[in-house]
């Protein structure tokens, strides 16, 4: 061969050499909802074969960029931001499949909670971020954990080497995760701050690594020293700090400096033209779609720079092959630490009370029990490979919640239906788990006062066992309206004390079965007419009873009041014997005292749903039946008032409203609810009331007796304007009630109201 040949073949040789060793480091950006444009650009590198040998991120580019690492495509990412997981993830939403009922307290009229610790001379603590971080956490670990083991804890190790930055606050500098628990580290780079909570590691509090060093290019190139570097900035560099929002002014606050250029000749910076706020993530695909459209524009100067081409099928091997190194999940034992020895048995009683090995869908399943259990503050949880035995650890910090509990809250309204409220709860832990919990509500209509303490017992069936005393009064007369002035209100008087002792059990995670049985008194004050003076003694029907009762509930709601997601299933069967004792007062026809002693029974059945949203109309069903035998007490008066009411809407609870009582009826309607903005709806609702056979009085005596079979049905319908707001919600309703007053206009009613209309339970609901 010639000596020019032998030059013309080094050359071409060095030519090449540089293609072949050519190394690509991608680095991504913090920035919060506009880091899904990383996503777009990940996507038009693969689709034009641009290899990705190196990638480091900061915040939301140290998820995206660690999803990468872990061997997701492009596509694959796409459809997890797209779908509704990702969007619980981001607003600390647990799935209805995992949202556990057991756990959830009665529904109550408490606006504000405050919680202190006996321990620190009862100090009143403040929560440090607004989002729940449970479904994040645990879904970190669930999609990390396996890729974790199968890189032996080491990032260099991964589908992609892969590096991430947090914020070591105690040292006032950044911290480079190079190896670990993989979820973890991803969490730690992004807690922002009050959104969600820091993670706690060694001793060391981590947060958003944004708040020092929001692109990590330096850390790409002390890491791995590619050869080209591809940078992904998504900050809004017009932001001046002015927003009105509390997260975007928090970040002008503490987050450093940054420098975003890329001076080196090999060096590409992309910056896609991504418009979102910092937390918005609900255009996903807009934004995923700016950052193909920002890296399609800059791809010549890529393919110009970067002569290698890595195909995609040689790629999906590569994935294939990193994905089949992965073990499956199976969990062994479980390691409890910030918590005492009774308190973490506690813990594995509800974790896995069987010595076995368990998968991982059953671990899933009770850890969202556990995450609902009202001692826990919050808890962290690791998946850590046995290499020895071929499962996994389970590894839990756990912070355990104050013991002292208090709220405030009621109701405030445009007639004089106005309620306080104040709860207060004690929590005790151990190896069992004790609450005890008071309440009072006072008011013109509504006065009452609860007692309860419920013990939970964890295992493999878990259950609790709480007595309660409760005592309601009702005062309809008092409270009744200037919207009704021109109809005298009837005067009418409930009290009934309750002592009862409950046993309740789980129904998978979304119903509680509670068996129980009580001794009740109710009494009655009324006057059977209309007419009557300051002079007057009213008739008194006292009945005490026992009872024993069967409920199952069953509810994924997502509000109190005013829902409009999920649905509420209740089947409540009672046997109730008693006696009654009415004592006739100054006005009463029958002037004789009656004594007599009554058994039935009564079944209640309650649905209440809500369809998906189309555009911003939600739809809404509800339905009521009651079946019982029932039987008239001495008078129509004292039956009415111990019939089972209809009362579908807010208003009505705060009514006597004789004609939608029955012993046994149908009640039925639907809700069309129109979302306006965030939090504000326009809700109309319309009901059907079937009695089977109505209660009528008779004029003469005031006797009681039944109308004809389905002779009669009655009608409810509200317009209201509801902003639910973060406190309580705020309403204004017009309502009409059928048979009120045969005059149309005489049987509406506009209501203003704040808070809740919510009351604990009567003695025999």
């Amino acid at each position: 061969m010639s000596r020019s040949s032998l030059i013309l073949l080094a050359s071409i040789l060095l030519m090449g050499f540089p293609a072949r060793s050519q190394k690509v480091g991608v680095v991504l950006s913090g920035g919060g909802a506009r880091g899904i444009a990383h996503i777009g650009v990940l996507k038009a590198l693969e689709d034009n074969n641009i290899p990705i040998d190196y990638i480091t991120g900061t915040s939301i580019g140290a998820l995206v960029g660690g999803l990468y690492a872990m061997g997701y495509s492009p596509q694959q990412m796409m459809d997890l931001v797209s779908g509704e997981e990702f969007y619980n993830w981001a607003n600390g939403i647990i799935d209805n499949e995992h949202s556990y009922y057991f756990k959830k307290k009665d529904n109550d009229a408490s606006w504000i909670t405050l919680k202190y610790s006996g321990k620190n001379g009862f100090r009143s603590t403040l929560p440090t971020n607004i989002v729940n971080p449970v479904p994040l956490d645990f879904s970190l670990m669930e999609n990390t954990a396996a890729v974790s083991a199968a890189a032996d804890y080491r990032f260099d190790n991964l589908f992609v080497p892969f590096r991430c930055v947090a914020a070591d606050i105690d040292r006032k500098q950044p911290y480079v995760f190079a190896s670990g628990d993989l979820g973890e580290a991803i969490r730690a780079s992004m807690a922002f701050p009050f959104y969600f909570p820091p993670v706690i590691d060694s001793g060391k509090v981590f947060y958003d690594g944004g708040l020092y060093n929001n692109f990590p290019m330096d850390v790409l190139k002390k890491e791995f020293a590619p050869d080209i570097i591809i940078g992904v900035n998504v900050v809004d560099s017009s932001y001046k700090g002015i927003d009105e929002n509390l997260f975007s002014q928090v970040r002008t606050m503490i987050v450093q400096k940054t420098n975003y250029n890329l001076i080196d000749s090999n060096s590409i910076l992309i910056k896609p033209d991504a418009e979102a706020g910092l937390l918005d993530f609900e255009e996903t695909r807009s934004l995923v779609d700016s950052g193909y459209v920002a890296a399609m524009r800059n791809i010549e100067r890529i393919k110009s720079l970067i002569q290698k081409r890595r195909p995609s099928v040689e790629i999906n091997e590569k994935r294939k092959n990193f994905i089949a190194k992965q073990s499956p999940i199976l969990i062994e034992e479980v390691d409890v630490s910030g918590i005492t020895a009774g308190q973490a048995s506690y813990v594995k009683k509800i974790l896995k009370p069987e010595a076995a090995p368990i998968n991982f869908w059953k671990l899933k399943s009770r850890y969202f029990k556990l995450a609902a259990d009202p001692n826990i503050k919050k808890l962290f949880p690791k998946l850590l490979f046995n290499k020895l035995s071929g499962y996994f650890r389970l590894s839990l910090d756990i912070r355990q919640e104050q013991d002292f509990i208090t709220q405030f809250g009621g109701n405030f309204a445009s007639r004089p239906v106005n309620e306080g409220f104040i709860g207060a709860e004690y929590h005790q832990w151990g190896k069992q788990s004790l609450s005890l919990s008071a309440n009072t509500y006072f008011g013109k209509l509504y006065t009452s006062g609860q007692v309860k303490m419920r013990s939970d017992f964890p295992g493999i069936i878990p259950f609790f066992i709480e007595p309660e005393i409760t005592v309601n009064s009702w005062d309809f007369f008092h409270s009744s309206s200037a919207f009704f002035e021109y109809v005298k209100p009837p005067y009418l008087i409930q009290t009934d004390q309750n002592y009862a002792l409950n046993l309740g059990l789980p129904v998978r995670n979304k119903g509680k079965l509670l068996l129980g049985s009580a001794l009740a008194k109710i009494s009655n004050d009324y006057y059977q007419s209309e007419h009557f003076e300051k002079s007057d003694t009213a008739d008194r029907t006292n009945v005490n009873t026992i009872t024993a009762y069967l409920n199952f509930e069953r509810s994924t709601l997502n509000r109190k009041l005013y829902a409009n997601t999920g649905s509420f299933l209740a089947v409540r069967l009672r046997y109730i014997e008693g006696n009654e004792y009415s004592i006739p007062g100054s006005t009463s026809v029958d002037l004789n005292e009656h004594f007599k002693h009554h058994e039935w029974w009564h079944l209640k059945f309650t649905w209440d749903d809500y369809f998906k949203q189309k555009g911003h109309l939600r739809m809404g069903f509800y339905s009521e039946a009651v079946i019982s035998n029932q039987p008239f007490l001495s008078n129509y008066t004292a039956t009415i008032l111990s019939a089972p009411a209809f009362e579908p809407v807010q208003e009505t609870k705060t009514l006597f409203l004789s004609n939608f009582h029955a012993h046994n009826y149908l009640g039925t309607g639907l809700k069309a609810i129109f979302s306006i903005r965030y939090g504000i709806e326009l809700r109309l609702e319309g009901y059907a009331f079937q009695p089977y056979q109505e209660i009528l009085r008779n004029a003469s005596d005031f006797s009681v007796q039944y109308g004809t079979p389905f002779s009669k049905r009655y009608f409810i319908a509200t317009a209201a304007a509801v902003y639910n707001s973060p406190i309580a919600p705020l309403s204004l309703s017009v309502n009409y009630y059928h048979g009120k007053d045969p005059d149309f206009l005489k049987s509406l009613s506009v209501m203003l109201h704040f808070g809740y209309i919510i009351f604990n339970k009567r003695a025999l609901e």
